[in-house]
């Protein structure tokens, strides 16, 4: 069979996610919750070109364009590196858009998350918590975004804003927007920070953010603080309180002239509730923390662990598993004042 054709057929094979040709022309594939695995055949640079032309057609690439971030007709990402920014031919990492993404029960059934987790985020959803999904490169948070999201109630109006489009959400009320890049043809950009402004003319229910990346910090953490609940949206971060630090970083770079300790007081009454995902040694994409925000101290930002992965040997080794911590989170209490009582199922062994 011709490398062409196998390349195709991985692309289309539903069970593999992401698709890695090197610039060398060797072939990578990643499966669900599995390591890289190189395949054993070697690309040359025609039939690379080939399958990007299936995909997405007639795009160059050299020194005026050296590299690319594309979309297929499905929705996978695709990105492109050419010399001289890489020594060989292209090199192409492509996300496959998956034909449905799981629900929270299913992630739950899979081992991501435990059932006492699951309603705990099934909970803070009702009750229009601001969620922050966050974690490493591919530890699954668009997945656990989209479990999320889905979770918001069918009459609500919610506003999804992309770079790629990944999201897919059941309810009947939803508005999808994407970011445009300048083109050839001179078209100007379209911006996360653009469409977020934009959503707040719009009259959103909830707003759904897939990633959060840039100065857009700001204006989401300003909608948050005006009065805009049910926000939920994925932040690149190695742990709960480098998401809560990168947020800041963010912010200030939309050039706003704020002393930091003002940034923090924002971020810390925009942002509820801090899950972080983590991809394990087996490959296995799990949830491993749910912190609750809780206010500002001096110029610390204050968590509350709520649910905390630990260690325990057992008779096949050592187990991982996501606990409840014993503490309950603060805005229980505000809803007692408000004379309703909360589940506490969640935080009990």
């Amino acid at each position: 069979m011709p490398e062409i054709d196998r390349l195709i057929l991985a692309f289309n094979d539903p069970g593999i996610v992401e698709l890695i040709v090197n610039d060398d022309g060797s072939v990578y594939v990643e499966r669900p919750d599995a390591a890289l695995e190189k395949l054993d055949f070697a690309a040359s640079p025609p039939e690379v070109a080939g399958l990007l032309k299936a995909l997405v057609g007639d795009v160059a690439f050299g020194p005026q364009r050296p590299y690319a971030d594309l979309s297929a007709p499905d929705g996978s990402r695709i990105h492109v590196l050419a010399a001289p920014i890489v020594r060989g031919g292209l090199a192409v990492t492509i996300r496959k858009r998956p034909r449905r993404r799981p629900s929270l029960d299913e992630l739950t059934r899979r081992g991501g998350l435990t059932p006492a987790c699951a309603g705990f985020l099934k909970f803070a959803v009702a009750q229009r918590k601001n969620v922050l999904v966050v974690g490493g490169t591919s530890s699954g948070k668009t997945t656990l975004l989209n479990a999320l999201g889905a979770l918001i109630g069918g009459g609500e109006r919610i506003l999804v804003i992309e770079d790629t489009p990944e999201l897919s959400l059941p309810q009947p009320h939803v508005v999808y927007m994407k970011t445009r890049l300048r083109d050839a043809g001179g078209l100007a950009d379209v911006t996360l920070r653009d469409l977020i402004v934009n959503t707040l003319r719009m009259r959103p229910d909830r707003i759904v953010v897939g990633e959060v990346r840039g100065a857009e910090a700001l204006d989401l953490l300003q909608a948050m603080n005006i009065g805009q609940e049910g926000v939920m949206s994925t932040l690149h971060a190695n742990s709960c309180r480098e998401a809560l630090q990168r947020l800041e970083t963010l912010v200030l770079m939309a050039g706003l002239d704020m002393p930091l300790k003002a940034v923090r007081g924002n971020v810390a009454l925009a942002v509820d509730i801090i899950v972080f995902m983590a991809r394990l040694a087996d490959g296995s994409r799990r949830v491993v923390q749910v912190v609750e925000v809780t206010g500002l101290e001096l110029e610390n930002i204050l968590l509350s662990d709520l649910f905390k992965m630990d260690s325990r040997k057992s008779s096949g080794g050592v187990a991982f598993t996501l606990r409840p911590t014993g503490a309950v989170p603060r805005f229980f209490e505000q809803l007692r004042q408000q004379g309703f009582e909360p589940p506490g199922e969640f935080f009990r062994e």
